[in-house]
């Protein structure tokens, strides 16, 4: 039987012609008219650049996504993140890998149908819901642990001059980002069960508002102790009683449990969780903003990468 014939490692496998026609597929076209002389001869318009190309010359990206690994912390009750090689370069000249993750680890999206099951899902989204004019909301001077946000608070904490409008994504920048796991003060503990979250009335008013998506550097856009944290930890929950000085049903109460998840979902208003990346870079602007996951018939959420777009 005849050995299968491989070509040495890190070698690419493609032949000369080959890699030559690759090429000319991907140069633009203001590069192919060049050749085209056939055209100028014949009376028709020879071929220019493409018009998209000078508007994004002009455009500055700002990635707001955390980066993804398979050591990352996931939401509590999720199993670990699993990577497994398939394909290696020191065995097979390549590299694959499987990997085994819920959605909504790390930067992701939230699709309406995660918490309404009439909602939409992401094969659902036109991509034009995906991107738009966002206003990001600096919250940072009234954030501490386990802190709850009032529509008086989150209105006053404004750009001056700005105002929540219809198609917004409005984006909530607490700070909570630093303890995140890509930090030197990384707080697993700090960032999942002790983050700050708005109260039902600023989502009741931004959906009034009929905004496009909602989003944060938080782990949930619900406070945390409005999650399953205020089960899975109940010293948390005498911690927090004993700051406060009132039974959690008071402050907290369970009406409005997952109130944001919920009305949002209700909605057709998709979320943001876990911003990161340099969020603080564009905190208080009004910027473009998109965030672009799978697009994924019945996909309740997805690992999706977000930026904002400046001029």
């Amino acid at each position: 039987m005849a050995a299968e014939r491989r070509s040495p490692q890190g070698e690419h496998r493609r032949d000369d012609k080959e890699r030559e026609g690759l090429r000319k597929d991907h140069e633009g076209s203001e590069v192919r008219g060049r050749d085209r002389s056939h055209d100028r001869e014949e009376g028709r318009r020879p071929a220019r650049p493409r018009e998209g190309l000078p508007l994004l010359a002009m455009t500055k990206l700002v990635d707001l996504t955390q980066p993804w690994g398979d050591r990352m912390p996931t939401w509590p009750q999720f199993e670990a993140i699993q990577v497994t090689d398939i394909t290696t370069h020191h065995r097979d000249g390549k590299s694959t890998v499987l990997v085994r993750t819920n959605m909504h680890t790390g930067t992701h999206i939230d699709a309406p149908i995660h918490y309404w099951p009439t909602g939409k899902h992401l094969g659902e989204i036109p991509i034009s819901d995906l991107y738009g004019t966002g206003l990001v909301i600096d919250v940072r001077p009234i954030t501490k642990p386990w802190a709850t946000y009032s529509l008086k608070d989150v209105l006053g904490c404004i750009p001056k001059g700005e105002q929540i409008r219809e198609g917004d994504v409005v984006v909530l920048y607490t700070g909570w980002d630093r303890y995140n796991w890509t930090k030197s003060t990384r707080d697993d503990v700090m960032y999942f069960d002790r983050h700050p979250g708005p109260m039902p009335e600023v989502c009741d008013y931004l959906i009034e508002r009929k905004i496009k998506m909602f989003g944060g550097d938080l782990a949930s856009m619900d406070h945390s102790l409005y999650v399953r944290v205020r089960y899975f930890r109940p010293d948390l929950v005498k911690e927090y009683e004993a700051q406060t000085g009132k039974p959690i049903d008071e402050t907290l109460p369970m009406k409005d449990f997952e109130h944001v998840h919920y009305h949002m979902a209700k909605a057709n208003i998709p979320m943001l969780e876990n911003l990161g990346g340099e969020l603080a870079d564009v905190a208080g602007r009004r910027v473009d903003i998109g965030a672009f996951p799978w697009r994924w018939v019945n996909g309740e959420g997805c690992i999706c990468r977000v930026a904002a777009f400046l001029p």
